[in-house]
């Protein structure tokens, strides 16, 4: 066997390995996404109920909301990309929208906790 069999060879072998490494890293990435995502959701839900029910919270559900918004928005964003659909770059555009007025909101009025 030359050096170039050999290196071929070699190559061969250990491409399972490599994307074996990139499949548990795009699980990885999906599943804190889902995460963040479902966190985020529940607090700014929970918070949202606390303060309107109680007039008081232990946290704004604003932070939370935007941190929803871009989330999905990156998401859908990055979905777009790879599909070129419709829906993807209009959830892009509703969470870029709710990610503003949250983050404008907030510089506006402050933090409203306890």
């Amino acid at each position: 066997m030359d050096k170039n069999e050999i290196l071929a060879r070699s190559q061969k072998e250990n491409i399972l390995q490599d994307e074996f490494g990139a499949f548990v890293e795009q699980k990885a990435q999906a599943n804190a996404y889902i995460v963040i995502l479902t966190y985020s959701a529940l607090a700014c839900l929970i918070f949202f109920l606390q303060t309107h029910c109680t007039g008081k919270a232990y946290g704004d559900y604003r932070a939370f909301l935007f941190c929803f918004a871009i989330t999905f928005g990156g998401r859908s964003f990055q979905h777009f990309r790879s599909h070129r659909k419709a829906k993807d770059i209009l959830f892009v555009l509703i969470a870029l929208c709710i990610a503003i007025i949250t983050f404008v909101n907030i510089l506006n009025h402050g933090m409203e906790i306890l």
